[in-house]
């Protein structure tokens, strides 16, 4: 068996209004019609605040830190500059993250793995080797890395986690998911960069699994079954590269029609029908993406307000957003939601889903 027994979740201090965010952009062109599409976009987005580890976005020109002060920010910064605040900062926010953990300090020395997740930033020696030196974890403590995965990375190292508890009764296995999203902002006006521009924001979060349920964490949930799919038809509709000045983004609006016209046809395969259900974690990849997953699953609006609430609050952050959607769910249970199931869902490139069945217990 493996179980989930805790999540903690963490942003950056800085937060910028969806508002003033779109503003920023919109000054770095004197295009009337491309100023008028930001500002349409993020109206849509189902956003009204996002948090970043750069500080620039409300500042003038002339305090900018990390873009050009200049209203046009060229030249723009260079992957090694990007690669630069990401190093110093993926650290410091999943340090962040993981103190909002119960005992941490008290159970850090029960952990056999730790597993890392992220796909805005690399370094070596990585994220992994940080945080085993800054939490003086176990060093002979077993590791690995989700890299360059996308938003749902995090159940992939659920997954991962699962097996790990499946395999070794005393395992504990802590699992920390940390993405930079805003330093990929680019001077760029096509509909990708509209869409990712306007959408993904900074933030980690840290989960504790283990091969028992928890004694005095509260409620356990119960990981059961995990299934993927991958639709080759959306194989160009979200995608990235590396290039000098950051990624190089594919971001399709056709990303919603593609989950909302495979979603259902993917979980009756494996006979999972949505009455099942009393809870649904749904990453929100955007507002579309949530209300065609709804639409295409039968589901009532309300069946995914905490997803909602989260895309509101945040953003998309990639692959943690999805464990804040699952910590709001689980912050909320009583008794009597003991037996109740939740399902979790996530998107990535590929285009790939991601599917994980959970249990209260």
């Amino acid at each position: 068996m493996s179980y989930l027994l805790q999540i903690a979740t963490a942003v950056p201090e800085n937060c910028f209004s969806q508002d003033l965010l779109a503003e920023f952009y919109s000054n770095t062109t004197d295009d009337a019609s491309l100023k008028r599409k930001i500002k349409i976009v993020a109206a849509k987005s189902g956003i009204k605040s996002r948090y970043s580890v750069l500080k620039d976005f409300d500042k003038n020109p002339s305090e900018y830190q990390f873009f050009n002060p200049s209203r046009d920010l060229l030249p723009e910064p260079s992957l090694t500059r990007r690669m630069a605040i990401y190093k110093e900062q993926a650290t410091a926010l999943s340090l962040k993250a993981i103190a909002g953990l119960n005992d941490f300090d008290t159970i850090k020395s029960s952990f056999t793995h730790l597993i890392t997740v992220t796909c805005t930033g690399l370094f070596a020696p990585g994220l992994d080797i940080e945080l085993i030196r800054a939490l003086s974890l176990n060093p002979n403590i077993h590791r690995s890395s989700v890299n360059f995965m996308g938003c749902n990375a995090a159940v992939l190292a659920l997954k991962q986690a699962d097996a790990i508890c499946n395999s070794f009764p005393n395992a504990k296995v802590l699992v920390v998911c940390t993405e930079l999203c805003t330093i990929h902002f680019q001077k760029k006006y096509n509909d990708d960069y509209l869409l990712s521009n306007l959408l993904f924001a900074d933030g980690a979060a840290a989960v504790i699994l283990g091969s028992r349920p928890a004694d005095s964490h509260g409620v356990s949930v119960k990981l059961n079954d995990f299934h993927s799919s991958i639709l080759h038809n959306g194989y160009s509709d979200m995608a990235w590269q590396l290039s000098e000045t950051g990624f190089i983004m594919n971001l399709s609006s056709y990303v919603p029609s593609l989950i909302k016209e495979n979603i259902k046809e993917m979980l009756d395969a494996i006979s999972v029908a949505p009455e099942q259900f009393k809870y649904w974690a749904v990453h929100p990849g955007g507002k579309k993406i949530l209300d065609d997953f709804a639409k295409a699953m039968g589901l009532q609006d309300d069946k995914l307000a905490n997803a909602y609430d989260v895309l509101q609050k945040y953003g998309n952050m990639s692959s943690p957003t999805v464990l804040f959607v699952l910590k709001q769910i689980i912050d909320r249970a009583t008794p009597q939601d003991r037996h109740e199931k939740i399902m979790l869902a996530a998107f990535g490139p590929g285009i790939s889903i991601e599917t994980l069945q959970l249990q209260y217990v």
